[in-house]
Protein backbone atom coordinates (compact mmCIF):
# COMPACT_ATOMS: atom_id res chain seq x y z
CA UNK A 1 0.00 0.00 0.00
CA UNK A 2 2.89 2.35 0.83
CA UNK A 3 4.44 1.85 -2.61
CA UNK A 4 1.13 2.63 -4.32
CA UNK A 5 0.68 5.84 -2.31
CA UNK A 6 4.26 6.84 -3.12
CA UNK A 7 3.59 6.23 -6.83
CA UNK A 8 0.42 8.33 -6.63
CA UNK A 9 2.29 11.19 -4.95
CA UNK A 10 5.07 11.08 -7.56
CA UNK A 11 2.63 11.14 -10.50
CA UNK A 12 0.61 13.96 -8.96
CA UNK A 13 3.78 16.01 -8.36
CA UNK A 14 5.08 15.54 -11.90
CA UNK A 15 1.70 16.19 -13.50
CA UNK A 16 0.93 19.21 -11.34
CA UNK A 17 4.28 20.74 -12.21
CA UNK A 18 3.60 20.31 -15.92
CA UNK A 19 0.16 21.88 -15.54
CA UNK A 20 1.70 25.21 -14.56
CA UNK A 21 4.69 25.11 -16.90
CA UNK A 22 2.95 27.11 -19.66
CA UNK A 23 4.87 30.13 -20.91
CA UNK A 24 3.43 33.38 -19.52
CA UNK A 25 4.02 35.02 -22.89
CA UNK A 26 1.23 32.87 -24.33
CA UNK A 27 -1.37 34.32 -21.96
CA UNK A 28 -3.85 36.95 -23.16
CA UNK A 29 -4.99 39.69 -20.73
CA UNK A 30 -8.53 41.05 -20.57
CA UNK A 31 -7.47 44.19 -22.48
CA UNK A 32 -4.96 43.89 -25.31
CA UNK A 33 -2.86 46.47 -27.19
CA UNK A 34 -2.01 46.08 -30.88
CA UNK A 35 1.63 45.28 -30.14
CA UNK A 36 0.59 42.18 -28.18
CA UNK A 37 1.55 38.90 -29.89
CA UNK A 38 -2.09 37.77 -30.19
CA UNK A 39 -3.17 40.93 -32.05
CA UNK A 40 -0.22 40.69 -34.39
CA UNK A 41 -0.92 37.03 -35.17
CA UNK A 42 -4.64 37.57 -35.82
CA UNK A 43 -3.97 40.65 -37.96
CA UNK A 44 -1.50 38.72 -40.14
CA UNK A 45 -3.80 35.70 -40.49
CA UNK A 46 -6.83 37.88 -41.28
CA UNK A 47 -4.93 39.54 -44.11
CA UNK A 48 -3.54 36.24 -45.40
CA UNK A 49 -6.94 34.45 -45.49
CA UNK A 50 -8.99 37.55 -46.40
CA UNK A 51 -11.18 37.29 -43.29
CA UNK A 52 -14.47 39.17 -43.30
CA UNK A 53 -13.57 40.92 -40.06
CA UNK A 54 -10.12 42.52 -39.58
CA UNK A 55 -8.63 44.35 -36.63
CA UNK A 56 -9.04 48.14 -37.00
CA UNK A 57 -5.79 49.80 -38.05
CA UNK A 58 -6.59 52.72 -35.75
CA UNK A 59 -5.76 50.57 -32.74
CA UNK A 60 -2.04 50.94 -33.23
CA UNK A 61 -2.17 54.60 -34.27
CA UNK A 62 -4.29 55.69 -31.30
CA UNK A 63 -2.71 53.24 -28.85
CA UNK A 64 -6.18 51.91 -28.04
CA UNK A 65 -6.87 48.56 -26.41
CA UNK A 66 -9.28 45.83 -27.45
CA UNK A 67 -11.07 43.42 -25.15
CA UNK A 68 -10.25 39.75 -25.06
CA UNK A 69 -13.86 38.94 -26.03
CA UNK A 70 -13.69 41.21 -29.09
CA UNK A 71 -10.36 39.70 -30.08
CA UNK A 72 -12.05 36.28 -30.15
CA UNK A 73 -14.56 37.65 -32.70
CA UNK A 74 -11.73 38.46 -35.14
CA UNK A 75 -10.12 35.06 -34.58
CA UNK A 76 -13.46 33.39 -35.33
CA UNK A 77 -13.61 35.22 -38.66
CA UNK A 78 -10.15 33.87 -39.52
CA UNK A 79 -11.05 30.32 -38.56
CA UNK A 80 -14.26 30.43 -40.62
CA UNK A 81 -12.21 31.31 -43.71
CA UNK A 82 -9.71 28.55 -42.97
CA UNK A 83 -12.49 25.96 -42.53
CA UNK A 84 -13.99 27.10 -45.82
CA UNK A 85 -10.63 26.65 -47.54
CA UNK A 86 -10.22 23.19 -46.03
CA UNK A 87 -13.69 22.16 -47.21
CA UNK A 88 -13.01 23.32 -50.77
CA UNK A 89 -9.38 22.27 -51.21
CA UNK A 90 -8.62 19.82 -48.37
CA UNK A 91 -6.79 20.29 -45.08
CA UNK A 92 -3.41 20.32 -46.80
CA UNK A 93 -4.40 23.63 -48.46
CA UNK A 94 -3.82 25.40 -45.13
CA UNK A 95 -0.24 25.95 -44.08
CA UNK A 96 0.85 23.76 -41.13
CA UNK A 97 2.49 26.69 -39.34
CA UNK A 98 -0.73 28.71 -39.66
CA UNK A 99 -2.70 25.86 -38.09
CA UNK A 100 -0.25 25.78 -35.19
CA UNK A 101 -0.60 29.54 -34.67
CA UNK A 102 -4.40 29.36 -34.78
CA UNK A 103 -4.41 26.37 -32.41
CA UNK A 104 -2.47 28.41 -29.85
CA UNK A 105 -4.86 31.34 -30.17
CA UNK A 106 -7.89 29.03 -30.10
CA UNK A 107 -6.73 27.51 -26.83
CA UNK A 108 -6.11 30.92 -25.24
CA UNK A 109 -9.48 32.35 -26.35
CA UNK A 110 -11.70 29.26 -26.05
CA UNK A 111 -13.87 30.68 -23.25
CA UNK A 112 -14.62 33.85 -25.22
CA UNK A 113 -15.20 31.96 -28.48
CA UNK A 114 -17.82 29.78 -26.78
CA UNK A 115 -20.01 32.87 -26.31
CA UNK A 116 -20.44 33.34 -30.06
CA UNK A 117 -23.19 31.40 -31.81
CA UNK A 118 -21.10 31.22 -34.99
CA UNK A 119 -18.44 29.31 -33.10
CA UNK A 120 -20.93 26.79 -31.71
CA UNK A 121 -22.26 25.95 -35.18
CA UNK A 122 -18.75 25.33 -36.54
CA UNK A 123 -17.06 24.12 -33.38
CA UNK A 124 -16.61 20.52 -34.47
CA UNK A 125 -15.26 21.54 -37.90
CA UNK A 126 -12.81 23.96 -36.28
CA UNK A 127 -11.58 21.44 -33.73
CA UNK A 128 -11.17 18.82 -36.47
CA UNK A 129 -9.16 21.26 -38.57
CA UNK A 130 -6.90 22.00 -35.59
CA UNK A 131 -6.60 18.36 -34.49
CA UNK A 132 -3.12 16.94 -34.31
CA UNK A 133 -2.19 14.71 -37.28
CA UNK A 134 -2.21 10.91 -36.96
CA UNK A 135 1.41 10.78 -38.13
CA UNK A 136 3.63 11.42 -35.08
CA UNK A 137 5.61 14.67 -35.15
CA UNK A 138 8.32 13.18 -32.96
CA UNK A 139 11.18 10.79 -33.52
CA UNK A 140 10.66 9.05 -30.21
CA UNK A 141 8.43 9.47 -27.19
CA UNK A 142 8.70 7.93 -23.71
CA UNK A 143 5.93 8.26 -21.19
CA UNK A 144 3.62 7.00 -18.50
CA UNK A 145 -0.18 7.24 -18.66
CA UNK A 146 -3.20 5.77 -16.94
CA UNK A 147 -5.36 6.60 -13.94
CA UNK A 148 -5.46 6.44 -10.14
CA UNK A 149 -8.94 6.11 -8.65
CA UNK A 150 -10.33 6.00 -5.16
CA UNK A 151 -13.85 4.58 -5.10
CA UNK A 152 -16.50 3.49 -2.67
CA UNK A 153 -19.84 1.71 -2.98
CA UNK A 154 -22.89 0.91 -0.92
CA UNK A 155 -25.03 -2.25 -1.39
CA UNK A 156 -22.58 -3.32 -4.10
CA UNK A 157 -19.53 -5.61 -4.37
CA UNK A 158 -16.97 -3.94 -6.62
CA UNK A 159 -14.68 -6.87 -7.59
CA UNK A 160 -17.50 -8.72 -9.41
CA UNK A 161 -20.00 -5.82 -9.77
CA UNK A 162 -22.70 -7.70 -7.88
CA UNK A 163 -25.68 -6.47 -5.86
CA UNK A 164 -24.97 -6.94 -2.13
CA UNK A 165 -27.53 -5.33 0.19
CA UNK A 166 -26.35 -3.92 3.53
CA UNK A 167 -22.72 -4.03 2.45
CA UNK A 168 -20.34 -1.15 1.82
CA UNK A 169 -16.72 -1.04 0.76
CA UNK A 170 -13.99 1.16 -0.60
CA UNK A 171 -10.80 0.58 -2.53
CA UNK A 172 -7.99 2.19 -4.46
CA UNK A 173 -7.68 1.25 -8.16
CA UNK A 174 -4.69 1.93 -10.37
CA UNK A 175 -3.90 1.50 -14.04
CA UNK A 176 -0.37 2.53 -14.96
CA UNK A 177 1.03 2.10 -18.47
CA UNK A 178 4.66 2.92 -19.30
CA UNK A 179 5.10 3.29 -23.05
CA UNK A 180 7.65 4.01 -25.76
CA UNK A 181 7.10 5.17 -29.35
CA UNK A 182 9.77 5.16 -32.02
CA UNK A 183 8.95 6.84 -35.32
CA UNK A 184 12.14 6.65 -37.44
CA UNK A 185 10.40 7.59 -40.71
CA UNK A 186 7.05 8.95 -41.86
CA UNK A 187 6.04 5.46 -42.99
CA UNK A 188 7.21 3.35 -40.02
CA UNK A 189 6.13 3.37 -36.39
CA UNK A 190 6.96 1.13 -33.40
CA UNK A 191 5.09 1.11 -30.10
CA UNK A 192 5.62 -0.84 -26.86
CA UNK A 193 3.39 -0.44 -23.80
CA UNK A 194 3.25 -2.30 -20.52
CA UNK A 195 0.45 -2.23 -17.98
CA UNK A 196 0.08 -2.56 -14.26
CA UNK A 197 -3.51 -2.90 -13.08
CA UNK A 198 -4.83 -3.65 -9.65
CA UNK A 199 -6.76 -2.58 -6.59
CA UNK A 200 -6.42 -2.73 -2.84
CA UNK A 201 -9.07 -2.29 -0.18
CA UNK A 202 -10.68 -3.90 2.82
CA UNK A 203 -10.49 -7.69 2.43
CA UNK A 204 -9.60 -7.38 -1.28
CA UNK A 205 -6.32 -7.05 -3.12
CA UNK A 206 -5.39 -7.75 -6.73
CA UNK A 207 -2.52 -6.83 -9.03
CA UNK A 208 -1.39 -7.86 -12.48
CA UNK A 209 1.54 -6.67 -14.61
CA UNK A 210 2.12 -7.61 -18.22
CA UNK A 211 2.68 -6.45 -21.80
CA UNK A 212 -0.37 -4.49 -22.99
CA UNK A 213 0.57 -3.37 -26.51
CA UNK A 214 3.53 -4.02 -28.81
CA UNK A 215 3.15 -3.41 -32.52
CA UNK A 216 4.83 -2.19 -35.69
CA UNK A 217 2.90 -0.11 -38.22
CA UNK A 218 4.14 0.47 -41.76
CA UNK A 219 2.69 2.19 -44.82
CA UNK A 220 3.76 2.70 -48.41
CA UNK A 221 6.13 5.71 -48.47
CA UNK A 222 4.30 8.80 -49.69
CA UNK A 223 0.94 7.03 -49.85
CA UNK A 224 -2.02 6.15 -47.61
CA UNK A 225 -3.21 3.33 -49.88
CA UNK A 226 -2.01 0.49 -47.59
CA UNK A 227 -1.11 0.52 -43.90
CA UNK A 228 -0.18 -2.69 -42.07
CA UNK A 229 -0.23 -2.94 -38.26
CA UNK A 230 1.16 -6.15 -36.71
CA UNK A 231 1.38 -7.11 -33.04
CA UNK A 232 -0.52 -6.68 -29.80
CA UNK A 233 -3.01 -3.84 -30.28
CA UNK A 234 -6.42 -2.39 -29.38
CA UNK A 235 -9.45 -2.50 -31.66
CA UNK A 236 -11.65 0.57 -31.18
CA UNK A 237 -14.41 1.35 -33.68
CA UNK A 238 -17.33 3.77 -33.88
CA UNK A 239 -18.85 4.64 -30.52
CA UNK A 240 -17.54 1.32 -29.02
CA UNK A 241 -21.05 -0.12 -29.01
CA UNK A 242 -19.66 -3.39 -30.36
CA UNK A 243 -15.89 -3.17 -30.03
CA UNK A 244 -13.96 -0.98 -27.59
CA UNK A 245 -10.99 -1.06 -25.24
CA UNK A 246 -12.62 -1.10 -21.76
CA UNK A 247 -10.70 2.05 -20.81
CA UNK A 248 -12.40 2.53 -17.40
CA UNK A 249 -10.98 -0.79 -16.23
CA UNK A 250 -8.03 -2.94 -17.38
CA UNK A 251 -8.39 -2.58 -21.16
CA UNK A 252 -8.69 -5.11 -23.99
CA UNK A 253 -6.09 -5.99 -26.65
CA UNK A 254 -5.52 -8.62 -29.32
CA UNK A 255 -2.43 -10.32 -30.74
CA UNK A 256 -3.43 -9.35 -34.23
CA UNK A 257 -2.89 -8.06 -37.72
CA UNK A 258 -4.77 -5.13 -39.23
CA UNK A 259 -4.54 -4.05 -42.87
CA UNK A 260 -5.98 -0.62 -43.64
CA UNK A 261 -6.86 0.09 -47.27
CA UNK A 262 -7.61 3.63 -48.46
CA UNK A 263 -8.26 3.50 -52.21
CA UNK A 264 -9.77 7.02 -52.26
CA UNK A 265 -9.77 9.92 -49.82
CA UNK A 266 -13.29 9.27 -48.51
CA UNK A 267 -13.11 5.47 -48.15
CA UNK A 268 -11.22 3.51 -45.49
CA UNK A 269 -11.42 -0.28 -45.10
CA UNK A 270 -9.89 -2.27 -42.22
CA UNK A 271 -9.30 -6.02 -42.49
CA UNK A 272 -8.38 -7.46 -39.09
CA UNK A 273 -7.88 -10.69 -37.22
CA UNK A 274 -6.29 -11.81 -33.98
CA UNK A 275 -6.46 -13.64 -30.66
CA UNK A 276 -7.67 -12.24 -27.32
CA UNK A 277 -4.48 -11.20 -25.52
CA UNK A 278 -3.92 -12.48 -22.00
CA UNK A 279 -3.91 -11.69 -19.15
CA UNK A 280 -6.26 -8.68 -19.59
CA UNK A 281 -9.04 -10.51 -21.49
CA UNK A 282 -10.61 -11.63 -18.18
CA UNK A 283 -10.56 -15.32 -19.04
CA UNK A 284 -11.90 -14.94 -22.59
CA UNK A 285 -9.96 -17.09 -25.07
CA UNK A 286 -10.32 -17.47 -28.81
CA UNK A 287 -10.04 -15.19 -31.81
CA UNK A 288 -11.79 -12.35 -33.59
CA UNK A 289 -11.73 -11.67 -37.35
CA UNK A 290 -13.61 -9.17 -39.45
CA UNK A 291 -13.67 -5.97 -41.46
CA UNK A 292 -14.79 -2.38 -40.91
CA UNK A 293 -15.41 0.11 -43.73
CA UNK A 294 -16.00 3.87 -43.40
CA UNK A 295 -17.16 6.31 -46.07
CA UNK A 296 -16.83 9.95 -45.01
CA UNK A 297 -19.13 12.27 -46.93
CA UNK A 298 -17.99 15.32 -44.96
CA UNK A 299 -17.02 16.20 -41.42
CA UNK A 300 -19.48 14.51 -39.03
CA UNK A 301 -21.34 12.76 -41.85
CA UNK A 302 -20.28 9.14 -42.29
CA UNK A 303 -21.60 5.74 -43.24
CA UNK A 304 -19.92 2.66 -41.78
CA UNK A 305 -20.47 -1.07 -42.27
CA UNK A 306 -18.83 -3.98 -40.51
CA UNK A 307 -18.82 -7.70 -39.95
CA UNK A 308 -17.03 -9.64 -37.18
CA UNK A 309 -16.73 -13.32 -36.34
CA UNK A 310 -16.03 -13.73 -32.62
CA UNK A 311 -14.93 -17.14 -31.32
CA UNK A 312 -13.88 -15.81 -27.92
CA UNK A 313 -15.48 -17.21 -24.75
CA UNK A 314 -14.59 -18.37 -21.26
CA UNK A 315 -15.90 -21.90 -21.89
CA UNK A 316 -15.56 -22.64 -25.59
CA UNK A 317 -17.18 -25.59 -27.33
CA UNK A 318 -16.36 -26.87 -30.80
CA UNK A 319 -18.22 -25.11 -33.58
CA UNK A 320 -19.26 -22.07 -31.51
CA UNK A 321 -18.98 -18.61 -33.05
CA UNK A 322 -20.93 -15.35 -33.06
CA UNK A 323 -21.16 -13.28 -36.26
CA UNK A 324 -22.04 -9.61 -35.86
CA UNK A 325 -23.23 -7.54 -38.82
CA UNK A 326 -23.81 -3.82 -38.39
CA UNK A 327 -24.24 -0.45 -40.06
CA UNK A 328 -23.48 2.87 -38.38
CA UNK A 329 -24.44 6.27 -39.70
CA UNK A 330 -23.64 9.72 -38.33
CA UNK A 331 -24.96 13.10 -39.46
CA UNK A 332 -24.16 16.65 -38.44
CA UNK A 333 -26.84 19.31 -38.92
CA UNK A 334 -25.42 22.52 -37.48
CA UNK A 335 -25.47 22.11 -33.68
CA UNK A 336 -27.35 18.78 -33.92
CA UNK A 337 -25.49 15.46 -34.19
CA UNK A 338 -27.27 12.21 -35.03
CA UNK A 339 -26.13 8.58 -34.84
CA UNK A 340 -27.87 5.29 -35.56
CA UNK A 341 -26.41 1.78 -35.44
CA UNK A 342 -28.61 -1.29 -36.13
CA UNK A 343 -26.91 -4.68 -35.57
CA UNK A 344 -27.86 -8.28 -36.34
CA UNK A 345 -26.16 -11.42 -35.01
CA UNK A 346 -25.96 -14.96 -36.37
CA UNK A 347 -23.72 -17.94 -35.67
CA UNK A 348 -23.72 -21.07 -33.52
CA UNK A 349 -24.01 -21.37 -29.73
CA UNK A 350 -23.66 -24.39 -27.44
CA UNK A 351 -27.07 -25.15 -25.95
CA UNK A 352 -28.28 -26.75 -22.72
CA UNK A 353 -29.02 -29.98 -24.59
CA UNK A 354 -25.36 -30.39 -25.58
CA UNK A 355 -25.86 -29.35 -29.20
CA UNK A 356 -25.02 -26.15 -31.08
CA UNK A 357 -27.96 -23.89 -31.94
CA UNK A 358 -28.41 -21.10 -34.48
CA UNK A 359 -27.96 -17.59 -33.08
CA UNK A 360 -30.64 -15.10 -34.08
CA UNK A 361 -30.28 -11.83 -32.16
CA UNK A 362 -30.46 -8.12 -32.83
CA UNK A 363 -29.64 -4.84 -31.16
CA UNK A 364 -28.67 -1.26 -31.79
CA UNK A 365 -28.95 2.32 -30.65
CA UNK A 366 -30.05 5.75 -31.89
CA UNK A 367 -28.57 8.94 -30.42
CA UNK A 368 -29.04 12.68 -30.82
CA UNK A 369 -27.03 15.47 -29.22
CA UNK A 370 -27.54 19.22 -29.40
CA UNK A 371 -24.85 21.83 -28.70
CA UNK A 372 -25.71 25.39 -27.80
CA UNK A 373 -24.93 28.37 -25.62
CA UNK A 374 -27.01 29.27 -22.56
CA UNK A 375 -26.13 32.00 -20.07
CA UNK A 376 -22.77 32.35 -21.82
CA UNK A 377 -21.77 28.69 -21.32
CA UNK A 378 -21.44 25.90 -23.83
CA UNK A 379 -24.09 23.23 -23.17
CA UNK A 380 -24.77 19.81 -24.67
CA UNK A 381 -28.01 17.82 -24.42
CA UNK A 382 -27.88 14.11 -25.21
CA UNK A 383 -30.71 11.61 -25.80
CA UNK A 384 -30.36 7.94 -26.67
CA UNK A 385 -32.33 4.74 -27.05
CA UNK A 386 -30.67 1.32 -27.14
CA UNK A 387 -32.12 -2.15 -27.49
CA UNK A 388 -30.81 -5.69 -27.28
CA UNK A 389 -32.97 -8.72 -27.97
CA UNK A 390 -33.69 -11.45 -25.44
CA UNK A 391 -35.91 -14.51 -24.99
CA UNK A 392 -37.94 -16.35 -22.40
CA UNK A 393 -35.82 -19.46 -22.99
CA UNK A 394 -32.76 -17.51 -21.81
CA UNK A 395 -34.54 -16.58 -18.58
CA UNK A 396 -35.30 -20.24 -17.83
CA UNK A 397 -31.81 -21.41 -18.85
CA UNK A 398 -32.92 -23.39 -21.90
CA UNK A 399 -31.17 -21.36 -24.64
CA UNK A 400 -29.33 -18.03 -25.04
CA UNK A 401 -29.30 -18.00 -28.82
CA UNK A 402 -31.72 -15.05 -29.08
CA UNK A 403 -29.99 -12.83 -26.52
CA UNK A 404 -27.90 -10.02 -27.99
CA UNK A 405 -24.29 -9.99 -26.79
CA UNK A 406 -21.27 -7.72 -27.24
CA UNK A 407 -17.56 -8.29 -26.42
CA UNK A 408 -16.20 -6.91 -23.16
CA UNK A 409 -16.03 -3.12 -23.33
CA UNK A 410 -17.17 -0.08 -21.39
CA UNK A 411 -19.84 1.37 -23.69
CA UNK A 412 -21.26 4.54 -22.15
CA UNK A 413 -24.79 3.27 -22.90
CA UNK A 414 -24.60 1.01 -19.82
CA UNK A 415 -23.55 3.77 -17.42
CA UNK A 416 -20.59 4.20 -15.08
CA UNK A 417 -21.44 1.73 -12.29
CA UNK A 418 -21.62 -1.52 -14.31
CA UNK A 419 -24.62 -2.66 -12.32
CA UNK A 420 -25.90 -3.54 -15.78
CA UNK A 421 -23.00 -4.85 -17.86
CA UNK A 422 -24.77 -6.12 -20.97
CA UNK A 423 -28.10 -6.85 -22.60
CA UNK A 424 -28.65 -9.74 -20.24
CA UNK A 425 -28.28 -9.28 -16.48
CA UNK A 426 -28.13 -11.69 -13.52
CA UNK A 427 -29.37 -11.07 -10.00
CA UNK A 428 -28.61 -14.05 -7.81
CA UNK A 429 -30.17 -17.09 -9.48
CA UNK A 430 -32.45 -14.98 -11.63
CA UNK A 431 -31.88 -13.60 -15.12
CA UNK A 432 -33.40 -10.76 -17.15
CA UNK A 433 -32.93 -11.23 -20.89
CA UNK A 434 -32.78 -8.37 -23.36
CA UNK A 435 -32.97 -4.68 -22.51
CA UNK A 436 -34.39 -1.33 -23.52
CA UNK A 437 -32.12 1.53 -22.37
CA UNK A 438 -33.42 5.11 -22.35
CA UNK A 439 -30.78 7.81 -21.76
CA UNK A 440 -31.03 11.54 -21.12
CA UNK A 441 -27.86 13.53 -20.44
CA UNK A 442 -26.70 17.12 -20.08
CA UNK A 443 -23.27 18.70 -19.85
CA UNK A 444 -21.97 22.24 -19.44
CA UNK A 445 -18.50 23.77 -19.85
CA UNK A 446 -18.15 26.38 -17.13
CA UNK A 447 -14.67 27.15 -18.45
CA UNK A 448 -12.40 25.44 -20.98
CA UNK A 449 -11.02 23.43 -18.04
CA UNK A 450 -14.15 22.72 -15.98
CA UNK A 451 -17.06 20.56 -17.12
CA UNK A 452 -20.11 19.18 -15.30
CA UNK A 453 -22.34 16.38 -16.62
CA UNK A 454 -25.51 14.70 -15.39
CA UNK A 455 -26.97 11.58 -17.01
CA UNK A 456 -29.94 9.34 -16.33
CA UNK A 457 -30.45 5.83 -17.76
CA UNK A 458 -33.59 3.79 -17.37
CA UNK A 459 -33.34 0.01 -17.89
CA UNK A 460 -36.35 -2.07 -18.88
CA UNK A 461 -36.02 -5.84 -19.46
CA UNK A 462 -37.53 -7.63 -22.45
CA UNK A 463 -38.08 -10.98 -20.71
CA UNK A 464 -38.17 -11.99 -17.03
CA UNK A 465 -39.62 -14.85 -15.01
CA UNK A 466 -43.38 -15.14 -14.65
CA UNK A 467 -44.81 -12.60 -12.17
CA UNK A 468 -41.49 -10.70 -12.08
CA UNK A 469 -41.36 -7.02 -12.93
CA UNK A 470 -39.49 -5.87 -16.06
CA UNK A 471 -38.51 -2.63 -14.30
CA UNK A 472 -34.76 -3.02 -13.67
CA UNK A 473 -34.07 0.48 -12.42
CA UNK A 474 -32.77 3.99 -13.05
CA UNK A 475 -29.10 4.94 -12.90
CA UNK A 476 -28.10 8.59 -12.40
CA UNK A 477 -24.48 9.63 -12.97
CA UNK A 478 -22.95 12.98 -12.01
CA UNK A 479 -19.38 13.96 -12.88
CA UNK A 480 -17.25 17.07 -12.44
CA UNK A 481 -14.11 17.16 -14.60
CA UNK A 482 -11.24 19.62 -14.24
CA UNK A 483 -8.51 19.52 -16.89
CA UNK A 484 -5.35 21.08 -15.55
CA UNK A 485 -3.80 20.70 -19.01
CA UNK A 486 -3.91 18.32 -21.97
CA UNK A 487 -2.11 15.64 -19.95
CA UNK A 488 -3.74 15.84 -16.54
CA UNK A 489 -7.36 15.86 -15.39
CA UNK A 490 -9.24 15.23 -12.17
CA UNK A 491 -12.72 13.70 -12.16
CA UNK A 492 -15.07 13.54 -9.19
CA UNK A 493 -18.23 11.47 -9.63
CA UNK A 494 -21.27 10.23 -7.78
CA UNK A 495 -23.66 7.61 -9.19
CA UNK A 496 -26.95 6.37 -7.74
CA UNK A 497 -28.85 3.34 -9.00
CA UNK A 498 -32.52 3.44 -8.01
CA UNK A 499 -33.41 -0.25 -8.02
CA UNK A 500 -36.65 -1.23 -9.72
CA UNK A 501 -39.23 -3.86 -8.76
CA UNK A 502 -37.14 -6.56 -10.47
CA UNK A 503 -34.69 -6.30 -7.56
CA UNK A 504 -37.52 -6.77 -5.06
CA UNK A 505 -38.76 -9.84 -6.93
CA UNK A 506 -35.34 -11.43 -7.49
CA UNK A 507 -33.42 -10.41 -4.35
CA UNK A 508 -36.26 -9.67 -1.92
CA UNK A 509 -34.64 -6.29 -1.40
CA UNK A 510 -34.90 -2.85 -2.99
CA UNK A 511 -31.96 -1.08 -1.39
CA UNK A 512 -30.50 1.45 -3.80
CA UNK A 513 -26.87 1.23 -4.95
CA UNK A 514 -24.44 4.10 -4.31
CA UNK A 515 -21.07 4.66 -5.96
CA UNK A 516 -18.61 7.54 -5.65
CA UNK A 517 -15.11 8.07 -6.94
CA UNK A 518 -12.26 10.51 -7.36
CA UNK A 519 -9.97 9.83 -10.31
CA UNK A 520 -6.72 11.30 -11.60
CA UNK A 521 -6.00 10.72 -15.30
CA UNK A 522 -2.47 11.46 -16.47
CA UNK A 523 -0.05 11.23 -19.37
CA UNK A 524 3.51 12.23 -18.53
CA UNK A 525 5.94 12.09 -21.44
CA UNK A 526 9.22 13.19 -22.94
CA UNK A 527 9.79 13.35 -26.67
CA UNK A 528 12.38 14.22 -29.27
CA UNK A 529 10.74 16.34 -31.98
CA UNK A 530 11.15 15.22 -35.55
CA UNK A 531 13.38 17.55 -37.53
CA UNK A 532 11.88 19.10 -40.63
CA UNK A 533 13.06 17.49 -43.82
CA UNK A 534 15.73 19.45 -45.69
CA UNK A 535 14.59 20.88 -49.01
Amino acid sequence: MGKILLLMLLICTLSWSSAFAADEEQQIPEQVIMSHWACKQIAELAKQYDANKKLPETLEVNHRTISKAELAKYLLSVMEKMVEKCDLEGKHAVNKEDLERVALLHDALKDELAKYEGYQTQREAIETMLAKPDTPVFEYKLGLNGFLRGEGAGNFHLPDFSYTPRHSEGRFVYRVKPYAYWHPTDYLDFHVEGQGFGYIGERQEFSRYSLYQAFAEARIPGSELLTLKVGRQEFVYGSTFILGNDSFNDGLTFDALRLRIKPVEKLEIDLLGGWYAQPFANGVEGNLVGSYATWTFSEGNTLEAYGFRDIGSEDHHKGEHRDTWGVRGTAKLGPIALEIEPVYQTGRLYGADGRNEDIKAYGGHADVSVDGTAAGYHNRLFLSYAIGSGAGDTVTGISSRKEFSTPNNDSSLFGDMQVIGGFGTDLGDHHASGLHIFTLGWGVDFTKELNFSATGRYFLANHVEENFSRNIGLETDFALTYALNDNLSIIAGYDHFFTGRFFRDAARDRSDIHYGYMMLQFDISHMKPKLAAKK
